[in-house]
């Protein structure tokens, strides 16, 4: 008790409260001969090994994702409605139809991937969707491509929630927000070369083997999925001590599982239970819903994204320089996510730095709908990507760090989080855009103002919620002497939790 209550001190100097320190937990027998300073060389190694292997390759995936799933837009830009003769009304549906089949596979997926190889698995499903996606090439009509974008959809459903989980299960949760930052970068990123891309296309490709130039973005970017999902296999990891790795050793593995352990109460990531009982044990966890609010808030302030090359057509240049114009805006928001992210990390803060953005998101809407000068309505682009693609990462790093164990728990929360914020949430925003409200799109600027508003509301509500439980926990630790355990993250009461736990807000 005289322990803990020295401790108190040291945690009031700051909003949150760090994990104890990582001697509180005894190394695995394997290291436990091993001094402090070759313990901090050996994580220095593990995590510069991650680094250089496991994060490159899902960032290049997730880039290759994010381009089969939103050439469309470039395709829409290089004449596909005409050419398979279907209307707005069609083209949107289609949009709409990825995302239903994107939500029927992500939760079911990452049940799966606890019981499987991670790197099998996500190159595999890489490969199927570049397959799906150059055969979008070959459709005739709008029954075609409304089948090709369902399929897409299914196949594509599993990546996002799956490499989340993946990263959870090696770096600790003051690792993830930045990395996660560079990997949800390959989003803006993606959208910004693929502008690029699609402009170099349109402008060579056109009538090559007889063909139009957006069957060739298709096909172009599809077979270049494929060849990179095989390539990368060997260098994402399986689970700290299933993993065999030409790059990662035995002692790296019992590390990395013994640090996760050491912030997250002490508790072995095992599953007690039956897939469906993590389901159930992230389904009774009033946190969720919270996050499912504040992800789909984020995810309709996002809803620009595959009208972004329509949206900026309306400045009135020529299809090449339209293309071209939506790489800045994404290039920026890039820039912003990192130094945001980084921020975060060095702070441990994450509902004001998810508010502040949006604030910014929501005065580039006004300005998109209101200012008529064309200068003024590209800068306005400039707030809207920045400011709603910036907090995403934090977004996801928060729950998995407020979820975190056990395995199964975070893998459902995970998975039902991007289902309703990535999935659901686009069926009503593929609608939002229709292009007899160009210039100006008043209905789709105003809805993704409102949930600008609504998410930042939700990141300080949870940011409240956090503190007030943070309180609970200390409280308790200092009148009763019993560390906060397994119950505190878990909702369960179990023995191992060793390690006091402090929840990041």
């Amino acid at each position: 008790m005289d322990d803990i209550a020295q401790s108190k001190p040291g945690t009031e100097a700051v909003e949150y409260v760090k994990p104890g320190p990582l001697q509180q937990l005894p190394l695995p027998v394997e290291l436990a001969s091993l001094g402090s300073d070759e313990i901090d060389q050996l994580e220095k190694g593990l995590v510069r090994r991650l680094d250089t292997c496991l994060l490159p390759s899902v960032v290049i995936l997730f880039l290759m994702n994010i381009l089969d799933r939103n050439n469309i837009a470039n395709a829409k830009i290089a004449g596909l409605p005409d050419t398979l003769g279907i209307s707005n009304t069609q083209y949107n549906t289609c949009l709409m139809i990825f995302y239903v089949g994107y939500i029927l596979t992500q939760l079911p997926s990452n049940l799966i991937i606890t019981k499987v190889k991670p790197s099998i698995y996500i190159g595999t499903v890489t490969a199927a969707w570049g397959i799906v996606s150059m055969c979008q090439a070959f459709t005739r009509n709008f029954a075609g491509l409304f089948v090709s974008r369902f399929v897409l959809g299914l196949v594509e459903g599993p990546f996002l929630p799956g490499v989340f989980f993946l990263m959870s299960c090696w770096y600790k949760r003051s690792e993830l927000p930045p990395r996660i930052a560079l990997l949800y970068g390959a989003n803006m990123l993606a959208s910004a070369f693929g502008g690029l891309i699609a402009a170099g296309i349109v402008a060579r490709m056109e009538g090559k083997m007889g063909r139009p130039a957006w069957e060739w973005l298709f096909i172009i970017e599809g077979s270049m999925t494929i060849a990179i999902a095989l390539l990368v296999i060997a260098f994402i990891p399986d689970y700290p001590g299933t993993t065999k790795r030409w790059w990662m050793d035995c002692e790296y593995q019992l590390l990395a599982d013994w640090r996760l352990r050491n912030e997250n109460a002490g508790l072995i990531d095992d599953d007690p239970g039956s897939l469906l009982w993590g389901v159930k044990q992230a389904l009774v966890d009033p946190k969720l819903y919270m996050f499912i609010v504040l992800q789909m808030a984020l995810l309709t302030a996002q809803s620009f994204n595959n009208f972004f090359p329509s949206i900026v057509g309306t400045l009135g240049y020529n299809d090449t320089i339209t293309l071209l114009l939506t790489a800045p805006p994404y290039a920026f928001a890039f820039i912003c996510s990192l130094i945001i992210s980084f921020h975060a990390a060095h702070k441990q803060e994450r509902g004001l730095h998810i508010a502040i953005p949006l604030l910014f998101a929501f005065l580039g809407n006004l300005l998109a709908m209101f200012v008529p000068s064309t200068g003024g309505r590209y800068f306005s682009m400039f707030l809207m990507t920045a400011g709603s693609y910036s907090p995403y990462n934090l977004c996801v790093s928060w729950l998995s760090s407020t979820l975190p164990r056990p395995k199964a728990k975070r893998a459902s929360a995970l998975a039902i989080v991007n289902l309703m914020g990535a999935g659901v949430a686009h069926f009503y925003t593929s609608y939002m855009f229709p292009d007899s409200q160009k210039p100006r799109y008043y209905a789709g600027g105003g809805v993704m103002s409102g949930a600008c508003l609504v998410c930042a509301l939700m990141a300080l509500g949870i940011k409240w919620h956090l503190k007030k439980q943070n309180a609970e926990i200390e409280r308790a630790e200092m009148e009763d002497g019993v560390l906060a355990s397994s119950s505190a993250i878990t909702g369960t009461a179990r023995a191992d939790g060793v390690v006091s736990f402090r929840y990041v807000h």
